[in-house]
């Protein structure tokens, strides 16, 4: 009973300290929505606090009819993070450049912070791949051009396109965005 007890004094602190961290963004910022795709074939909600930043973290993992993936990562507390994983399958004609503008352009749909940009975000991503000289068969990481932007707080944001030579996956197309800090 004392060693139950002792455990329970040690964990509640740490358990307490998780919830009383004053953040810009409350647990509440993301909505779970439900996705209206016809294409999908399975979704989950996932909510965690990152155990070395403490950030709040909400993840929608969607797996459509063609075997592709996406998962949609929220994670926040005083900066904003979003982060939009697509992975194409094998049997998938979906690495064309404007598949990709497609896919990013409609991941970002899901972002809960959305800056405004001088030029559409499908040409800048769209510029970006073909000055990068973007094709299928080589991976790349581009930071997109802050320049863009028109939003009253830092923003970074860029791509990453991973070419898989094993496993399910043909491809890993990654949009990242980061709002606040410094």
């Amino acid at each position: 009973m004392n060693k139950l007890f002792f455990c329970l004094l040690l964990t509640f602190p740490i358990a307490c300290s998780a919830e009383n961290i004053s953040c810009k963004y409350s647990s509440s910022f993301i909505e779970e929505t439900i996705p209206t795709d016809s294409n999908i074939q399975r979704f989950e909600w996932k909510k965690q606090r990152d155990p070395d930043s403490d950030e709040h973290v909400t993840k929608l993992e969607i797996i459509y009819k063609n075997h592709n993936t996406a998962v949609i990562e929220h994670k926040y507390c005083d900066m904003y993070n979003f982060g939009y994983t697509y992975s194409v399958n094998k049997n998938s004609d979906a690495l064309s450049k404007t598949n990709i503008v497609k896919y990013i352009v409609e991941g970002f749909e899901q972002s809960k912070l959305k800056p405004k940009f001088k030029t559409s975000l499908n040409k800048i991503i769209l510029h970006a791949l073909n000055q990068h000289k973007y094709n299928a068969n080589n991976s790349l990481s581009i930071g997109l051009p802050i320049d863009q932007i028109i939003y009253n707080d830092n923003v970074e944001y860029g791509i990453e396109y991973i070419l898989h030579k094993n496993g399910p996956a043909a491809a890993t197309l990654i949009f990242y965005m980061s709002v606040g800090g410094e």
